[in-house]
């Protein structure tokens, strides 16, 4: 169930966010996603740009596009991983609730698995 009233949202916060309906291999059901859009989008847009976090594995964790959000990584309670090469961009009222926020360092991890995925890394 949504919240009633929209969240106020912040880059690198985690949030739930509803991902079906979904086609192929886009992200499905109501999961943990890590927010990547700027702040003042965030504040006055009426979308929200996240990545998708999945399960925690060793596997998956030593891909360059993921990035560990194990404790102290994140406020999660859970281990998982955001998978930047799944960067999403969602209506805000998709917004389920707010699952915790991850640390300046992981966020910086986050910018540079983006940059990786999204070419914008010099070689």
């Amino acid at each position: 169930m949504k919240s009633a009233e929209p969240l106020e949202v912040w880059r690198g916060d985690v949030l739930w966010i509803s991902c079906d309906p979904s086609i192929g291999v886009e992200p499905r059901k109501t999961r943990t996603c890590v927010v990547v859009s700027n702040d003042i989008a965030n504040r006055y847009g009426e979308a929200v740009t996240v990545v998708p976090t999945q399960r925690f594995t060793s596997e998956r964790a030593a891909r360059a596009y993921m990035v560990d959000l194990r404790r102290p990584r994140s406020t999660l309670h859970e281990a998982r991983v955001a998978n930047a090469s799944m960067v999403m961009t969602y209506d805000k009222r998709r917004v389920v609730s707010r699952a915790g926020r991850v640390g300046p360092e992981t966020l910086r991890a986050l910018d540079t698995a983006l940059g990786l995925h999204l070419g914008l890394e010099s070689p």
